[in-house]
């Protein structure tokens, strides 16, 4: 038995020979593109650090978005990647005392204190200053067309007083000194629901707590609340949904909860009749809805697909809803529930889409010099 122990031993070493020595440059190309595509933000750096093959293996264009989370001290930021039960920390004292609003391609649009406004990448530590708002931030929905650094960024602010059935409406494009203000009535009711607008089509769609849409036109400053659509609440019981609006391959969907999770619709625009389909299945296509920002993308990993992911967790994993089982779960534990129940929601986070390291020029990030 002795001999068998020791030859065990033996055996043990040798493997462990192989393994150290084995020529990890030497792994298919085809597997290191299966892999690169499941890593999470700082992990794709050390994975192309390995040896010249792994860092010629191409980052791919489209990554999952993560959920970017601000700590109690506002300076501790956390990405939640939805595959993984851990979050990824990072110290970012430029966002000290700020509040994330929206985010797009890659930039986090932050508000701090009454009036103050900037963009910032938090992959590239890149900070766009815009100039201070007239009056205190109260938009009820907040968004930007393309990247700050493009000449034709624009950003569209909206807030609507329920009681006084009046609106505001504050833009302010790239190279402008100062924000425009609008000030109207609206045409008919308009509860504006707790969802970021959405540039679809050249005008700025706002999603109303009856499924209704209140469209802006930034070329002739107009805005108006459209007779059609309009959809009954889930629950005739309950007032308060929560509702979302996202664009998804060129065309608008709406996503609307109930308390507690209990009913949950898609529904797609008909651009033409102005109603809403119901949607039963997404595809290959993911959603990521939040309060400051919703977007779609394609599954970047298989059996991502085909569900929507929210701003919470249970225990440290990321809360989805699958269409297809119609169900609460994780990847990372056994939950799995017909409400949300026992999960946690993040507050002050936003969706955003991972950006692979990218240099600006000081004009780039000069809000006033044309990009």
């Amino acid at each position: 038995m002795a001999d068998d122990a020791q030859r065990k031993i033996e055996n043990s070493k040798e493997l462990a020979k192989v393994v150290l020595n084995r020529d990890w440059a030497a792994l298919p190309t085809e597997l290191l593109r299966l892999v690169l595509p499941q890593l999470f933000l700082r992990d794709v750096k050390r994975f192309h650090n390995v040896c010249r093959s792994w860092r010629d293996t191409p980052t791919p264009s489209v990554q999952s978005p993560v959920l970017f989370c601000i700590g109690n001290d506002t300076t501790r930021c956390k990405f939640f990647h939805p595959l993984y039960k851990d979050s990824y920390s990072m110290y970012i004292p430029e966002l000290f005392g700020a509040v994330p609003r929206f985010s797009k391609d890659g930039w986090l649009l932050m508000s701090r204190g009454e009036h103050s406004i900037f963009f910032f990448n938090p992959f590239t530590k890149a900070l766009i200053n815009l100039p201070d708002l007239p009056n205190m931030y109260d938009f009820g929905g907040i968004t930007f067309t393309s990247s700050p650094t493009s000449s034709d960024c624009m950003v569209f602010g909206i807030y609507v007083d329920i009681m006084e059935m009046n609106f505001s409406i504050s833009t302010i494009c790239r190279g402008e000194e100062s924000w425009q203000v609008l000030h109207g009535e609206n045409n008919s009711p308009f509860f504006l629901s707790h969802c970021n607008p959405v540039f679809h089509h050249g005008e700025f769609y706002c999603l109303g707590q009856h499924g209704n849409l209140g469209v802006f036109n930034p070329d002739e400053d107009y805005w108006r609340v459209l007779d059609k659509p309009h959809r009954q609440l889930l629950d005739p019981f309950v007032t308060h949904e929560h509702n979302f609006l996202v664009e998804c391959n060129g065309e608008l969907l709406s996503v609307s909860m109930s308390s507690m999770g209990m009913s949950i619709s898609v529904s797609k625009l008909d651009s033409v009749e102005m109603t809403w389909h119901k949607v039963d299945s997404l595809g290959d296509q993911m959603l990521f809805v939040s309060n400051t920002s919703s977007l779609s993308a394609k599954r970047v990993v298989q059996g991502m697909e085909n569900k929507i992911y929210l701003p919470k967790i249970h225990g440290k994993c990321g809360v989805f809803y699958s269409l297809a089982s119609r169900l609460f779960q994780t990847f990372g534990n056994d939950f799995s529930r017909k409400d949300w129940y026992g999960t946690g929601e993040l507050l002050s986070c936003c969706w955003i889409e991972p950006e692979a390291d990218t240099s600006y020029s000081k004009e780039e990030l000069n809000w006033f010099e044309d990009a």
